[in-house]
């Protein structure tokens, strides 16, 4: 919009004409109280209708005094073509009364073309105010709509998740499972090869799903970073550990170095530390067919109660990366090149979590490279100081032994699935156990009625009665059973599901598939704190909910190096 689009062609008067005639001519145009005085074509004033009543009222032959004795000789003029945007700051400085006057317009050659009064600019005003408003309301709807739509995509993609991370948690339970309880057999060496074979590529499609689950919730901004108090120098030397047997076999050497000084015990979440280290030490390995792999650290000095600052590089003698490749390298689902994935494996996700995780412990991850030189990929975090060392948690050697001196340990396994029963049956087999199983939580209850269990292994999906609705009955019951350690064993295994099963009841929470070792851990703490807490307790926070619960393990491995 222009300044010409909200004047009107208001007829003029020359500077000769006399006062009585532009009184007749205000009477006959009650609408206008400006009338422009122009001379050759061009404004050189106005006159108002306030101004000539001023006049008459001065009395004397006031009727015919010409329009220059009385005009306004310095009106303000604009050019009709001027922007409204424009229009309002030659507005915005003016009076009342010049307002009220109104603004001359004028074409290109400065002939008159209009005059905007005070009414024309009100309504003008307004009108603009509306468009706005109805151009604000429209976009807040279509906003609204698009937000609707996202959150609706959003949902479907988490339920989506969800019921892909379910199903397909269920089976591989069941596949993991029987490896890991095929493993504690005698196995010829060719037989041993086949079964590693198995739980290495059941591990892989573990680590792939927990992988897309992880740069969802980052993604999302529901992942949380929580401190435990570990051993930092024993959780590196772990990850190492972990492909030692791949460096080994490739004629690569591996290799972990502490620089400088500074406290081994810190407070960190060491789940998704020992997720970043690994990433990048199987990064590197991977790509390393000769030489080697050097993992350096070092802690930073750190004043009283400020975070230290954490610097772990990755550095090998491997294929390297080109600048390109560098650019693109943290994006999800990127690698280095096309062939990369069909030459290597891998989803590229790895390094895009893995910067995002730092991130999120107020650190990063950098890279330098090049082609046929190798590469170094240094991860920086905090980490405060450790309050306590932490106490080592028992083997499972010892469990077992205890279990075989203190008596068995009576446990009632509730799944609807008969390969998940079996497998539990097979884990549990390690330690003296009676197990006694149920297929929903109905019988789940009937079992609890006719006999005595130490601890109860519960599904969450199931039919008749499912885990929710049972562990909710047990707690709500008058029997003793009320108060027993109820371990949910279960495929979900998405943000929030830990805490959502504890707050129901839950003494515990173990997600599919299934870990022997943690299981046994799990079993043992929730019977020896049963012992001698009877009423149910919130399980111990674990930094991590979709992937199997690591963080016992983690820390028994961490203090035992340590010890």
């Amino acid at each position: 919009m222009k300044a010409g689009d909200i004047a009107r062609r208001v007829s003029f008067v020359t500077p000769e004409t006399l006062a009585g005639e532009i009184a007749v001519r205000f009477k006959n145009a009650t609408d206008i109280n400006t009338f422009p005085v122009v001379r050759a074509g061009k404004p050189v004033g106005v006159i108002t209708r306030d101004r000539l009543n001023e006049m008459r009222k001065a009395g004397g032959l006031w009727e015919r005094r010409p329009a220059a004795h009385f005009m306004n000789p310095a009106p303000i003029v604009i050019c009709q073509d001027l922007a409204l945007a424009e229009v309002s700051l030659v507005i915005a400085p003016m009076s009342r009364e010049s307002l009220f006057e109104g603004i001359v317009t004028v074409d290109a050659d400065g002939a008159y073309a209009g005059l905007a009064g005070a009414f024309e600019l009100f309504r003008t005003a307004i009108a603009v105010a509306e468009d706005r408003n109805r151009d604000l309301t429209s976009l807040a709807a279509r906003l609204a709509a698009e937000t609707e739509k996202a959150n609706a995509a959003s949902s479907a993609k988490s339920d989506f998740l969800a019921t892909m991370s379910h199903e397909i948690r269920t089976p591989l339970n069941g596949v993991l499972g029987m490896a890991q309880a095929l493993a504690m057999d005698a196995l010829n060496p060719d037989q041993r090869e086949k079964l590693n074979v198995i739980l290495n590529s059941g591990e892989t499609l573990t680590a792939l799903l927990n992988d897309i689950l992880d740069l969802s919730k980052i993604e999302a901004g529901k992942m949380e970073i929580s401190g435990l108090d570990s051993n930092l120098h024993a959780s590196l030397e772990r990850a190492c550990g972990l492909f030692e047997t791949a460096a080994r076999d490739k004629g690569v050497q591996l290799s972990v170095v502490r620089e400088g000084g500074g406290p081994d015990w810190l407070s960190f979440d060491r789940v998704r530390v020992h997720q970043c280290v690994t990433n990048l030490i199987s990064n590197a390995v991977k790509f390393t067919q000769e030489g080697r792999v050097d993992v350096r650290w070092s802690v930073g000095a750190a004043p009283a109660g400020a975070p230290h600052r954490v610097r772990v590089s990755v550095t090998d003698t491997g294929i390297g990366m080109s600048e390109m490749a560098l650019a693109r390298l943290f994006n999800a689902f990127t690698q280095a090149d096309g062939s990369t994935t069909r030459r290597f494996g891998g989803t590229g996700l790895g390094l895009a979590i893995t910067r995002k995780l730092a991130r999120l412990m107020a650190g990063d991850v950098h890279v330098s490279s090049a082609v046929g030189h190798g590469s170094t990929f240094t991860l920086t975090f905090e980490a405060r100081a450790a309050e306590k060392q932490v106490r080592p948690v028992r083997k499972e050697a010892d469990i077992s032994e205890t279990y075989r001196s203190e008596g068995a340990v009576r446990i009632l396994v509730v799944d609807d699935n008969a390969t998940n029963r079996q497998v539990a049956k097979l884990f549990l087999a390690r330690i003296q156990s009676e197990i006694v199983e149920a297929e929903n939580g109905a019988e789940a209850l009937l079992r609890l009625a006719e006999q005595s269990f130490d601890v109860v292994l519960l599904d969450v999906h199931m039919p008749v009665m499912d885990g929710c609705e049972t562990i909710r009955r047990i707690r709500a019951s008058d029997q003793p059973w009320r108060a027993l350690p109820v371990i949910a064993l279960t495929a979900d295994a998405m943000e929030g599901d830990r805490e959502r099963f504890v707050a129901m009841g839950m003494t515990d929470y173990l997600a599919k598939p299934i870990d022997r070792r943690l299981l046994l851990n799990k079993v043992h703490e929730a019977t020896a704190r049963a012992a001698v807490e009877p009423q149910p307790r919130e399980a111990p926070h674990s930094s991590s909910q979709n992937d199997i619960d690591l963080s016992d393990i983690l820390g028994a491995i961490d203090a035992s190096a340590a010890a």
